[in-house]
């Protein structure tokens, strides 16, 4: 159904209720100024929300406008702010115009020719390849909208199949680009103003790989640009739409991304792809929103769960966080092409430097290994100067210790390179190939953490053992391959609900890449892994012969899923990392069992959701009897010793939970279904007082071996969440700092601020979600509440936050200053303008509120008085 036809099915109507302001989450600084998103109340129809703007004397320029979400983007000229529109008739949510970019570290490799090219194909992790060859699905007839940098329609790899020639017309003969529109422009980057046209040619790469993941198509190439390898993608005969919102730099705001969801639907795109990188938050988004409207009318949504894993838990993406959408994790391709050496007689494969042009290590014969001992015979990683004192390295290749804690592999190779090296090699920590930077004039490469190993073991034998490099790459299985990516996010939301849902590969996937950029490249992100996964609905979709509930083909996927193992351990990974396991489309398609709801999210110790209730339905022509049991999973331990910041990487325990079930079997007729209690009991092991995180799958095995079993994830935390920390203690905050002439300085005890020259600044960092992130101010003699801080650099004071990154784009410390100078508002529910305060004495109290909880302050609240200010006129 097209949105004005849903659209024009409601009543106009004018209520007079007032509406929410979603003000800038906590550590999110990419606010566009004075631009807001709004969507109007039920029943309120576009020329009322407008009526009613004019007549509270808004002076606004539309920026876009939206039906199925009811609502519009806007710049406002006017004084009026997220709070003033709020208190507007009709108006039920405004959030500020945020930027998007593309998700962190997903940077091209240049793409090499491998050996074997069968065994090189990530196909054969996920049965598609299987269905490829016996079942002759493709996608064909199946509709992908591509949101994101556009698409190089030209490519070869988007011709139609058999096509002598490629596409050379937008929409054209030939061309599996049939739909699409660029929203932005070349030289938008997110802070200028969009200027769009029909033309979504992608000239930065992104959306051309995860275009050629969900379904380019290699084989067939007439003319073009030659792939290295003749590849092909999930759905090699699938119809696309390109909806261009990024230029070819920078950022891309919601108002544009928003605009590009409602013209795929109107398209009838049957899936979207959205590959954007995002804070972690709540689902009360604007786009999981619209995503979640889109699903309800017949789509379906695959969203990056983000590249945060090197942050630890509560790290997941906004845009796949809605009730129905798909938020996707990201496992690493079992195979590889990688330049190689020979060492005591073994060969390794390894990765070499960005700085020295991705070109293999060409060192002399002589070169022999030198490992960086320190006095007691343990590798070093290199970052001292002093560690070369009386070791001869020049001519030589330095084996480094992996760990970059302390510098990184600039540093490092600078150091080796002054001290003669011919090359270094980087052993990687604790597994995989590594990317390096890498020091210029520098030949250097990352080896995998077992080719380290043995490297020393030879070097221990042989210490003048020679190197035999490769002049071209040759495939190999990488260390690592098959198993989740460490650098995809881990879950959960904010509410404790189990996300991510599902994983992909993701981790060195090769793809077409624009023709002005080489054609074809390697990229490794949870953008990667999404498509494929979206590729994967495809084939769904063309084997169903129809279009089935987009809520339903995400039970599907989660059912069949292989639930794996970290790379190297004996015990199945957490799925707050894998969700409900890797994707197996050949599962999805022959299966004969559903099984719901496809999570458990048991939430924690006081919330404790024991007894669960799951469905199971015999899809198949025969009766079947089927074997309850349950898998248990890693549980992760981000708060071992107290601290007030999750660990950057959480410890693994085996802290399980006991499941018993109503009937371990039970009997089903074809076509119908059986209900089983599940009880759960939490974990004996694990401290409460660290919230361990535990998990596991809720498995149901038919008889019948030819049709596979089915499963359900569960998440739930051991202790109370209201507990766990919220504000990084750890570093030292929050603190109130003097904010003079541009510069933050630590006030002294009797220090006088003003709100002109000399103002309070209050600094934060969140370290987990909160349902409200607010600095209060009450008078320092009296304690009355004044009202909530708002902050010109950032907004209000008030509203739900998810945890911050680590870092800032600077490498520095992320932390939150909300410059105060005196502005408050009276009430969460603001109606009118910030109160000016006077000059005065003050006192700032830092409140979050704790994880589900009602709210009521102070009881429900993280609290942390900062003191009085003394303000001067």
């Amino acid at each position: 159904m097209k949105i004005t036809a849903i659209i024009s099915a409601l009543a106009a109507a004018t209520l007079v209720s007032a509406g929410k302001f979603h003000s800038t989450l906590p550590g999110k600084s990419n606010i566009v100024a004075d631009s807001y998103i709004i969507q109007y109340q039920d029943g309120v129809s576009r020329s009322n929300a407008h009526e009613n703007l004019r007549k509270h004397a808004v002076d606004y320029k539309i920026r876009n406008e939206y039906d199925l979400f009811n609502g519009a983007a806007i710049k406002v000229k006017s004084e009026h702010d997220g709070e003033a529109l709020a208190a507007i008739p009709g108006v039920k949510h405004v959030w500020h115009v945020e930027s998007f970019s593309l998700p962190k570290g997903e940077k091209p490799k240049k793409a090499s020719k491998p050996s074997d090219i069968e065994s090189s194909s990530l196909h054969h992790m996920t049965g598609v390849d299987v269905l490829h060859k016996k079942y002759k699905l493709t996608g064909k007839g199946v509709k992908v909208g591509i949101i994101d940098t556009g698409v190089d329609y030209k490519h070869p790899a988007f011709a139609a199949p058999g096509a002598a020639e490629g596409c050379f017309a937008r929409y054209g003969k030939n061309c599996r680009v049939k739909y699409g529109w660029d929203f932005v422009g070349d030289a938008y980057d997110g802070s200028n103003d969009p200027i769009g046209d029909s033309d979504p040619m992608d000239c930065q790469g992104h959306g051309s790989h995860v275009a050629g993941i969900v379904g380019g198509n290699a084989f067939d190439i007439k003319t073009g640009p030659k792939p290295v390898v003749p590849w092909i993608g999930v759905a090699p005969e699938v119809t696309f739409g390109a909806y261009r919102i990024f230029g070819c730099n920078g950022e891309a705001n919601t108002d544009v991304i928003l605009a590009a969801m409602e013209m795929a639907f109107n398209d009838g795109m049957d899936i979207i792809n959205m590959s954007l990188g995002g804070g972690s938050a709540y689902k009360e988004n604007p786009t999981a929103i619209l995503g979640e409207k889109l699903i309800a009318h017949g789509m379906n949504l695959g969203g990056a769960a983000g590249n945060d894993g090197s942050e630890g838990v509560w790290m997941v993406s906004d845009t796949g966080l809605g009730e129905t959408a798909t938020s996707v994790a990201s496992f690493d391709n079992a195979f590889g092409a990688y330049n190689s050496f020979t060492y005591a007689g073994a060969s390794h494969p390894y990765n070499p430097s960005v700085a020295t042009g991705d070109k293999p290590i060409a060192a002399p014969a002589s070169a022999v290994l030198v490992p960086l001992f320190d006095k007691a015979g343990v590798l070093q990683d290199g970052c001292d100067v002093a560690a070369y004192t009386g070791v001869d390295v020049k001519g030589k290749v330095v084996l480094l210790y992996g760990d970059f804690t302390r510098c990184g592999s600039v540093g490092r190779g600078n150091i080796a390179r002054d001290a003669g090296a011919a090359a270094v090699l980087v052993q990687s920590v604790p597994f995989g190939l590594a990317g390096l930077t890498g020091a210029d004039n520098l030949p250097m490469g990352s080896i995998e953490n077992a080719a380290g190993a043995a490297l020393l073991a030879g070097f221990k034998k042989n210490p003048k053992n020679a190197f035999t490099w490769s002049k071209t790459p040759t495939n190999v299985k990488v260390e690592g391959g098959g198993a989740p990516s460490d650098f995809s996010s881990f879950g959960l939301d904010g509410e404790l609900r189990s996300k991510p849902d599902i994983g992909a590969p993701g981790g060195n996937i090769y793809s077409a890449y624009p023709r002005a950029k080489g054609s074809y490249a390697i990229l490794s992100g949870t953008s990667m892994a999404t498509p494929y996964y979206v590729g994967s609905q495809a084939l769904y979709y063309q084997s169903k012969k129809s279009k089935p509930n987009g809520a339903d083909v995400r039970r599907a996927f989660k059912n069949t899923a292989t639930i794996s193992k970290n790379f190297g351990s004996k015990t199945y990974a957490s799925a707050a990392k894998q969700g409900a396991g890797l994707v197996n489309v050949l599962n999805a398609i022959t299966a004969t069992t559903a099984m719901s709801p496809d999570r458990i999210d048991l939430l924690d110790s006081v919330n404790l959701r024991k007894t669960q209730k799951i469905t199971i339905k015999n899809t198949g022509k025969k009766t079947e009897t089927y074997t309850l049991s349950h898998i248990p999973a890693d549980a992760l331990n981000s708060y071992a010793t107290g601290n007030t910041w999750p660990t950057a990487e959480p410890k693994i325990e085996a802290d399980y939970a006991n499941v018993a079930f109503s009937s371990k079997k039970v009997k089903i007729a074809a076509g119908k279904s059986v209900k089983v209690t599940v009880t759960f009991t939490e974990p004996k092991n694990g401290d409460a007082k660290h919230f361990p995180i535990y998990s596991g799958y809720v498995v149901a095995t038919p008889s019948n071996e030819g049709s596979p079993a089915v499963h359900v994830p569960y998440i739930g935390l051991k202790g109370d969440v209201r507990n766990v920390p919220i504000i990084d203690k750890d570093a030292g905050l929050p603190v109130v700092f003097a904010k003079a002439n541009g510069k933050y300085e630590v006030p002294t005890a009797n220090y006088e601020f003003n709100f002109k020259t000399s103002f309070p600044s209050v600094a934060v960092r969140y370290g987990s979600h909160t349902p409200n992130a607010s600095i209060r101010i009450f008078d320092a003699k009296t304690k009355t509440f004044l009202g909530y801080v708002n902050s010109r650099n950032f907004g209000a004071a008030v509203g739900p936050s998810g945890r911050m990154v680590n870092l800032d784009k600077f490498n520095q410390l992320n932390v939150r200053r909300f410059d105060w100078r005196g502005e408050v508002f009276a009430t969460e529910d603001i109606t009118a303008k910030p109160v000016q305060l006077a000059a005065g004495s003050y006192n700032i109290v830092v409140a979050s509120q704790k994880k589900l909880t009602k709210g009521a302050y102070p009881a429900d609240f993280e609290i942390y008085d900062l003191g009085n200010v003394k303000v001067v006129a």
